[in-house]
């Protein structure tokens, strides 16, 4: 079974970060997020999208700014989320 690959994500044209696990699709578009989290100013998680009990997010390759590996506080706090 495939191990989950958390990683953080930086979106284009938007001051936000989002964090979860990322699979990467052969075609637009291009990126499954799924359990996905923004990252708040104070390093919290909250719930993406807002006001959806939807967790798993499709991200187009336009979207995405930056895929990075998240720190090692962050990836606890996604842990017990």
């Amino acid at each position: 079974m495939d191990q989950e690959v958390i990683k953080l994500i930086l979106l284009s044209n938007r001051d936000e970060y989002l964090v979860g696990s990322v699979t990467e699709l052969d075609e637009e578009p291009s990126y499954l997020v799924t359990n996905c989290y923004q990252v708040s100013s104070e390093e919290e998680l909250v719930e993406f999208p807002r006001f959806s009990s939807q967790r798993d997010v499709f991200l187009t390759s336009e979207a995405v700014f930056t895929i990075v590996d998240p720190s090692p506080k962050l990836l606890e706090t996604y842990k017990n989320a």
